[in-house]
């Protein structure tokens, strides 16, 4: 298996993972905004892993415009919206895909035109 095909599949868990544990939450606890934020930062483990999931988060959004303006890359606003609905979990992985097929079609063209 190529690294590329590694993210696809990492991003399809990251996207069905998190919101199985999503849709057990809403069934046991009903759908509430607020009470989904009081969950995520209900002790200082839960807190640890939020602030560190939202810090990654802002470095992936920076991640994106950089190399995705450098290599070129159309629609980079897909992930970061892949980022706010689903997670990191699906984004970065979507992401490093898609860039992982930009690059090889990137060294296509230059081994034509060479």
């Amino acid at each position: 298996m190529n690294v590329k095909n590694a993210y696809l599949i990492v991003a399809i868990l990251g996207t069905v993972l998190p919101y199985y544990e999503l849709f057990q939450f809403i069934g046991e606890e009903g759908w509430s905004v607020v009470g989904f934020g009081e969950a995520l930062f209900v002790n200082h483990a839960s807190s640890m892993g939020a602030i560190d999931l939202l810090i990654s988060s802002l470095v992936f959004l920076i991640f994106v415009e950089y190399e995705g303006r450098k290599l070129g890359m159309r629609h980079r606003w897909v992930y970061i919206v892949v980022n706010l609905l689903i997670g990191l979990s699906a984004g970065l992985p979507l992401f490093l895909y898609v860039r992982e097929r930009q690059l090889a079609e990137k060294s296509v063209a230059e081994a034509v035109a060479n």
